[in-house]
Protein backbone atom coordinates (compact mmCIF):
# COMPACT_ATOMS: atom_id res chain seq x y z
CA UNK A 1 0.00 0.00 0.00
CA UNK A 2 1.56 3.84 -0.67
CA UNK A 3 1.21 6.09 2.17
CA UNK A 4 -1.28 8.06 0.31
CA UNK A 5 -3.87 5.53 0.25
CA UNK A 6 -3.18 5.38 4.41
CA UNK A 7 -3.68 8.80 5.02
CA UNK A 8 -6.33 9.49 2.75
CA UNK A 9 -8.27 6.48 4.07
CA UNK A 10 -7.11 7.68 8.20
CA UNK A 11 -8.48 11.06 6.89
CA UNK A 12 -11.39 10.44 5.62
CA UNK A 13 -12.39 8.45 8.68
CA UNK A 14 -11.07 10.75 11.38
CA UNK A 15 -11.97 14.33 9.60
CA UNK A 16 -13.58 14.76 6.40
CA UNK A 17 -14.93 13.08 2.74
CA UNK A 18 -13.92 15.91 1.60
CA UNK A 19 -10.18 15.36 0.32
CA UNK A 20 -8.57 15.61 -3.13
CA UNK A 21 -5.09 14.70 -4.53
CA UNK A 22 -3.83 17.92 -6.00
CA UNK A 23 -6.52 20.53 -6.81
CA UNK A 24 -9.95 20.80 -5.81
CA UNK A 25 -12.58 19.33 -8.51
CA UNK A 26 -14.97 22.12 -9.65
CA UNK A 27 -17.79 23.15 -8.37
CA UNK A 28 -16.95 21.09 -4.69
CA UNK A 29 -18.72 22.22 -1.85
CA UNK A 30 -16.32 23.79 0.66
CA UNK A 31 -14.70 23.24 3.08
CA UNK A 32 -12.44 21.06 1.45
CA UNK A 33 -8.99 19.34 1.98
CA UNK A 34 -6.29 19.39 -1.12
CA UNK A 35 -3.23 17.51 -0.30
CA UNK A 36 0.16 16.86 -2.52
CA UNK A 37 3.43 15.52 -2.10
CA UNK A 38 6.21 18.56 -2.41
CA UNK A 39 9.31 16.53 -1.39
CA UNK A 40 10.25 13.12 -1.01
CA UNK A 41 14.27 12.91 -0.93
CA UNK A 42 16.08 9.50 -1.08
CA UNK A 43 18.47 8.01 1.50
CA UNK A 44 21.34 5.35 -0.18
CA UNK A 45 23.81 3.93 0.84
CA UNK A 46 26.79 1.97 -1.15
CA UNK A 47 24.30 -0.99 -1.86
CA UNK A 48 21.05 0.57 -2.50
CA UNK A 49 18.87 3.09 -1.37
CA UNK A 50 17.12 2.89 2.23
CA UNK A 51 14.21 1.28 2.99
CA UNK A 52 13.35 4.16 5.18
CA UNK A 53 11.17 7.10 3.64
CA UNK A 54 10.30 10.60 4.65
CA UNK A 55 8.04 12.47 2.37
CA UNK A 56 6.44 15.57 3.12
CA UNK A 57 2.99 16.14 2.02
CA UNK A 58 1.57 19.61 2.43
CA UNK A 59 -2.53 19.96 2.57
CA UNK A 60 -4.57 22.88 2.31
CA UNK A 61 -7.75 23.19 3.61
CA UNK A 62 -10.13 25.79 1.71
CA UNK A 63 -13.47 27.58 2.81
CA UNK A 64 -14.92 30.84 2.66
CA UNK A 65 -15.32 31.63 6.59
CA UNK A 66 -11.50 31.89 8.10
CA UNK A 67 -13.07 29.91 11.06
CA UNK A 68 -13.88 27.30 8.96
CA UNK A 69 -10.55 26.70 7.17
CA UNK A 70 -8.85 26.74 10.50
CA UNK A 71 -11.05 24.70 11.82
CA UNK A 72 -11.08 21.92 9.67
CA UNK A 73 -7.09 22.54 9.90
CA UNK A 74 -7.09 22.13 13.57
CA UNK A 75 -9.21 18.96 13.06
CA UNK A 76 -6.49 17.70 10.60
CA UNK A 77 -3.51 17.92 13.11
CA UNK A 78 -4.78 16.32 15.46
CA UNK A 79 -5.64 13.33 13.12
CA UNK A 80 -1.81 13.69 12.56
CA UNK A 81 0.83 15.37 14.25
CA UNK A 82 2.98 12.84 16.28
CA UNK A 83 0.89 10.02 14.64
CA UNK A 84 2.63 6.96 15.54
CA UNK A 85 1.49 3.48 15.14
CA UNK A 86 0.04 1.47 11.76
CA UNK A 87 -2.44 3.48 9.28
CA UNK A 88 -4.60 1.60 7.01
CA UNK A 89 -1.08 -1.37 6.84
CA UNK A 90 1.11 0.67 6.87
CA UNK A 91 3.21 1.15 10.07
CA UNK A 92 4.28 4.93 10.22
CA UNK A 93 7.27 5.73 12.97
CA UNK A 94 6.16 9.45 12.94
CA UNK A 95 4.44 12.18 11.01
CA UNK A 96 5.89 15.67 12.21
CA UNK A 97 4.38 18.62 11.40
CA UNK A 98 7.10 20.90 9.91
CA UNK A 99 5.48 23.93 8.45
CA UNK A 100 2.01 26.15 8.86
CA UNK A 101 0.65 29.09 7.18
CA UNK A 102 -3.32 30.87 6.47
CA UNK A 103 -3.73 32.72 2.88
CA UNK A 104 -6.53 34.74 1.45
CA UNK A 105 -7.65 33.97 -2.59
CA UNK A 106 -9.76 36.71 -4.04
CA UNK A 107 -11.21 35.94 -7.42
CA UNK A 108 -10.33 38.40 -10.45
CA UNK A 109 -13.59 40.02 -9.82
CA UNK A 110 -13.46 40.74 -6.43
CA UNK A 111 -16.85 38.67 -5.15
CA UNK A 112 -15.65 35.28 -4.44
CA UNK A 113 -12.98 35.27 -1.26
CA UNK A 114 -11.28 31.82 -0.17
CA UNK A 115 -9.35 31.39 3.53
CA UNK A 116 -6.72 28.36 3.28
CA UNK A 117 -4.73 27.21 6.29
CA UNK A 118 -1.87 25.52 4.77
CA UNK A 119 0.36 22.70 7.05
CA UNK A 120 3.26 20.59 5.76
CA UNK A 121 4.00 17.19 7.27
CA UNK A 122 6.74 15.15 6.81
CA UNK A 123 5.76 11.18 6.68
CA UNK A 124 8.70 8.93 8.05
CA UNK A 125 7.78 5.29 7.54
CA UNK A 126 9.54 2.04 6.02
CA UNK A 127 8.75 1.14 2.46
CA UNK A 128 7.71 -2.57 2.51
Amino acid sequence: MYIEEAFVSHIKTNVTQKLYPDELPQNTVLPAIVYMKISDVKEHSLTGQYALERPVFQFTSFAFKKSEARDLMELLKTALCDFQGTMSGVYIQKIEMQNELSNLETSSDGTTRVYTEIAEFEFVYERV
